[in-house]
């Protein structure tokens, strides 16, 4: 923080929270992290990203590619934690230590902790506006109302999720984190006050989650390695999918959408 910004909160009284964002990645979301990451630092102290050399599903990662995203991406800090083959667990496990990985590694003077996913896209300037208003400091945990797209950027659901979890640090454990409901579990958990939801200061999410915006070729590397692989028969839903024009509603969640002009 600058000497500017530090009269500025003097004057105005107020002390804006201190954010560490944990972007969860591998180089499925290889199209999304530049973005994820440019915004994230707008409001953040700090941006940790926690990634291994294997898939969750136990292949091979990209090196190359993981290399060209650590280059590409100097404001972030990226965290290497190894994936061990030998472990019997759920490809869940690995999503939930990545995120206990960046929580590990947040500054000591850290706030609150926001987890995304690398292709969960904030808009850095509502962010900021809407820290100046919204009363962070009296909450313990919100989760913020997110827009979600399918197969592309234009195509927006007429349904809000909200995914993301922004969580004061003092309240998260190990083993909230890596419980099996994800950043679900921190929301339930962590004591009131509390809201989920949350909008930015127009009344619209500040949150643009690109889950399944992707080719038939990034949706099937997409379900066969990420950590719900073994919910569903995924591959075979993703070529029904792309066997077919988009109908304007999903397979996932049977959501309606509308087209949009893209954020990204």
């Amino acid at each position: 923080m600058n000497v500017f910004q530090k009269i500025k909160n003097l004057l105005s009284g107020k002390k804006k929270p201190r954010i560490t964002t944990v972007i969860n990645y591998c180089t499925n979301d290889y199209r999304f992290v530049g973005h994820c990451i440019r915004e994230a630092l707008v409001f953040s102290q700090e941006v940790l990203v926690p990634y291994t050399d294997h898939f969750y599903d136990g292949t091979s990662e990209n090196l190359e590619l993981l290399e060209k995203t650590i280059a590409e991406n100097p404001g972030a800090k990226f965290i290497f934690f190894p994936y061990n083959s030998a472990l019997d667990v759920l490809p869940q496990h690995w999503v939930t230590y990545a995120r206990v990985v960046g929580w590990n590694n947040a500054r000591t003077d850290s706030d609150f902790i926001l987890f995304l996913d690398a292709d969960e896209v904030a808009e850095g300037n509502c962010f900021l506006r809407w820290l100046e208003v919204f009363p962070l400091s009296g909450m313990n945990v919100v989760k913020l109302a997110n827009y979600y797209y399918f197969r592309e950027p234009k195509y927006q659901a007429e349904t809000f999720e909200d995914s993301v979890v922004l969580a004061r640090k003092k309240y998260l454990t190990e083993p909230m984190i890596m419980d099996f409901l994800d950043r679900d579990k921190a929301y339930r958990d962590i004591p009131e006050p509390k809201a989920r939801m949350v909008m930015g200061t127009d009344n619209t999410p500040m949150i643009h989650h690109y889950s399944w915006v992707r080719s038939r070729e990034e949706m099937i590397k997409k379900v066969s390695t990420w950590g719900h692989s073994h919910e569903r028969n995924w591959v075979d839903l993703v070529n029904q999918e792309f066997d077919q024009g988009f109908t304007g509603k999903d397979f996932v969640h049977g959501y309606r959408y509308k087209e949009v002009q893209p954020y990204i």
